[in-house]
């Protein structure tokens, strides 16, 4: 299957892609319906058209096959009908009907065309019918429909032990098809966090034919990898990396300089609306635990020095502040994986992460368990 995928894929290459489609159920409506996570050279992008009495085109051209969704949204519903579509470069039909009672509310949905579409389809519906989970579903809502609650609870642990076979046989077909899009898309969502997980993974990624390994979706999956080996090493237990900024007067501060003490470093800035709210709760647990031997290491993301001198007046923080007043692109937030704040990491006297996110109650009930042993 796979090789008559792959040649099917090359000779349709220059083509482009055409669907044709339509979603019954609407009536009359002119509304539009979107094509959207198409690949391109650009990366992600969406189209749309409007339905003329249900139907609709969509003409274009992929680099490579990907998982796109057509929706379209339903009168009265807070979200969208959707119909996942594996998309390639060839003359794909599709077809479905609105119903706001069914998963993604399109029931009956319908591609043709898609080699690398039947493909998923097939690997996905397989693993459902093998493992059993589909027979334990319908006989489930069945019983939900008799409020047969005693029935209900028998079927949830056997849907839960069902779930066993299921993701063996997933295991069993990924193993089977290595150079499969379809393969690349499930591991897009299956990227382990602990590091001998992750290297196994990165593995079976670079064993990945070229075309594959190259790809955009492969090239977003190694991305995954390398943020959460970055995030294992700001996890707890991790040892902090250190940094240097300066305070308020110039002078280099380095967070090596707390070694031996308890430090909390505190992302912060003076635009930040939760974060000067926060700063209450901080100043709180400093003049509780200060004497106690906290510290307390706040790191600014203001890009201007007059209005972080004045927060911190404001505000009347007593520790020690610091800033290379680069903004979002401060280098000791970019080096925490800082994407918003308030954000903070409790680091112990040798210089190991203890918490991170700590806010409100959870900052003092944490700092009580520290410093009451």
């Amino acid at each position: 299957m796979l090789l008559a995928f792959t040649g099917n894929a090359q000779k349709t290459a220059k083509k482009g892609y055409v669907i044709k489609g339509r979603i019954d159920g609407l009536g009359a409506s002119q509304q539009y319906v979107y094509l959207s996570s198409i690949v391109t050279r650009q990366g992600l992008h969406t189209d749309s058209v409007k339905l003329n009495n249900g139907a609709f085109t969509f003409k274009g051209t992929v680099d490579e096959p990907c998982m796109t969704f057509i929706y379209t949204k339903i009168p009265g519903q807070k979200y969208p009908a959707v119909i996942d579509v594996f998309l390639e470069n060839s003359d794909i039909t599709v077809q479905a009907t609105v119903d706001p009672t069914v998963h993604k509310y399109m029931r009956n949905a319908k591609v043709e065309g898609s080699a690398v579409h039947k493909e998923y389809e097939f690997f996905a519906n397989d693993a459902i019918e093998r493992s059993g989970r589909a027979r334990i579903y319908k006989e489930y809502k069945a019983a939900e429909k008799l409020r047969d609650t005693a029935q209900m609870k028998v079927l949830s642990k056997a849907n839960m032990e069902a779930m066993d076979a299921y993701m063996k046989y997933q295991k069993e077909w990924l193993a089977s098809h290595p150079n499969s899009f379809v393969t690349l898309n499930f591991m897009s969502s299956t990227v382990p966090e602990d590091e001998a997980g992750l290297n196994k993974f990165e593995a079976q990624l670079n064993g990945l034919q070229p075309k594959i390994r190259t790809s955009y979706l492969a090239k977003q999956i190694y991305e995954k990898v390398t943020e959460q080996r970055r995030r294992n090493k700001i996890g707890p237990g991790a040892m902090a990396a250190d940094f240097t900024q300066p305070d308020i007067d110039g002078k280099p501060v380095k967070l090596s300089d707390y070694r031996g003490k308890y430090v909390f470093v505190d992302f912060w800035a003076s635009w930040c609306i939760p974060c000067r709210n926060e700063n209450s709760n901080v100043l709180k647990a400093y003049n509780e635990f200060h004497s106690k031997g906290l510290e307390i290491l706040a790191v600014s993301l203001d890009d201007k020095r007059e209005a972080w001198l004045k927060a911190i007046e404001q505000d009347k923080l007593p520790w020690k502040q610091v800033s290379d007043l680069k903004g979002p692109d401060n280098a000791a937030g970019t080096e925490y994986l800082i994407k918003t704040i308030p954000a903070n990491f409790l680091i112990d006297p040798n210089g190991k992460i203890v918490a991170s996110g700590l806010r409100g109650k959870n900052l003092h009930e944490e700092l009580k368990k520290i410093f009451t042993n």
